[in-house]
């Protein structure tokens, strides 16, 4: 996959500062829209598939970005707020793992493939969806 940094390099003397700042700015505006969701989809789906829907969605996305902004240097610079920041406060394999403790072995064993199966294919074809050709 190509990738992007998760903390670039500084370009200038208060660049990890900034990174960090939209790091810190993204991931609540992530956690927000997963929250939303959530409650959304809870009509249609319990705890754990809104959950990996979330996941699969968010890794969808990184994806998608890691090859929107790479093709980019002006884009790349961006990559904290949307990489790690957003998309990292969007997903949520901690709350993965606790629900687990509420499904049934079967269905546990069924999420934990799913979601470990389904993420990362995601982010490649969000990648290769946007890459195509390059």
């Amino acid at each position: 996959m190509t990738s992007c940094p998760a903390s670039p390099p500084p370009p200038r003397r208060f660049g990890r500062v900034r990174a960090y700042g939209l790091v810190a700015a993204g991931s609540a505006a992530g956690a927000v829209a997963r929250v939303l969701v959530g409650w959304f989809a809870a009509p249609l789906l319990d705890d754990a598939w809104s959950t990996v829907v979330i996941n699969v969605l968010g890794c969808l996305a990184i994806g998608v970005a890691a090859g929107v902004m790479a093709s980019s240097a002006a884009m790349e610079r961006w990559w904290p707020l949307v990489g790690p920041g957003a998309l990292g406060g969007f997903t949520t394999f901690s709350a993965f793992v606790v629900l687990l403790d509420d499904l049934s072995v079967a269905e546990a064993a069924f999420v934990v493939v799913a979601t470990l199966g389904l993420c990362p294919l995601a982010a490649l074809l969000g990648e290769k969806a946007v890459t195509r050709g390059s």
